[in-house]
């Protein structure tokens, strides 16, 4: 278990991360503070599916995070997107803080403390975007931060 702003990651935070980035098991994860908020813990990993469209499983993705915030809280995501940079193809792992204005200050300064602890045990990460409002989470504009970080 690490520590970080108070909040402890547990060991299969990363290890389910490990599994994304490495094996390619899981499309995306969603991360989350336990209830008592003293630990972010796994919220969900969808498995990989190949033969998937990646925009629908961004969309359940998107999902689950509106549903979060629907419930008061917010999360933690990282996604595997498939794009193309000129002729190539890309898979790149992309982290996202979903922290939106409705949720109460004490998660938000949580969510934002904690944020760098689990993003620093996590090599890897393409692109990483705090996002607070449905138009930050458009596939497009995710998509559009990873070709502009992929000319950098």
């Amino acid at each position: 278990i690490f520590q970080a702003s108070g909040v402890a990651l547990t060991d299969e935070c990363l290890n389910v991360y490990l599994d994304l980035q490495s094996k390619k098991k899981y499309r995306y994860i969603l991360y989350k503070l336990s209830d008592d908020f003293k630990e972010i813990v796994v919220d969900f990993a969808a498995p990989r599916d190949d033969s998937e469209d990646v925009k629908e499983a961004y969309d359940e993705f998107c999902g689950k995070l509106f549903a979060a915030e629907n419930a008061g809280q917010g999360r933690y995501g990282v996604f595997d997107v498939h794009y193309q940079v000129d002729s190539r193809e890309l898979d790149k792992v992309v982290f996202i803080t979903w922290v939106t204005d409705s949720l109460p200050i004490k998660q938000k300064m949580l969510y934002a403390s904690s944020n760098k602890a689990l993003r620093a045990k996590m090599t890897g990460i393409h692109t990483e975007i705090q996002c607070n409002d449905a138009s930050d989470l458009k596939l497009e504009n995710v998509i559009a931060k990873c070709r502009q970080k992929s000319y950098e």
